[in-house]
């Protein structure tokens, strides 16, 4: 779970997930209300969980598999991918010549 960087309080669940839906750059904590963003390491790792199932799909699906069988098995994935993502978080500082923009 990401922990605020001023005020080191540790998020939950669901104020995690929150932040994940919003989909902005800067985040703000829920309880000191400081802005802060997501590490580039937690970006790709996310990123590259996603794609993953799209990746591997074409050396899974053969003859012998029924290509509904693959399209659950990516659903449970990603629906298991969306549960843990809070637990992949990290957060930081914003670097300076971001802060203008933050600010808005």
């Amino acid at each position: 779970m990401p922990k605020c960087i001023a005020c080191k309080e540790k998020w939950t669940w669901k104020q995690s997930m929150r932040s994940l839906v919003i989909l902005s750059r800067f985040i703000s904590c829920p309880y000191c209300a400081k802005k802060q963003m997501f590490t580039s390491m937690t970006r790709i790792s996310i990123l590259l969980l996603m794609f993953v199932p799209y990746i591997t799909m074409p050396y899974v699906i053969n003859d012998e598999v029924k290509s509904s069988a693959v399209a659950i098995g990516i659903a449970i994935y990603l629906l298991a991918l969306l549960l843990m993502m809070p637990f992949l978080m990290d957060l930081r500082e914003i670097p300076k010549h971001l802060q203008k923009y933050a600010q808005k």
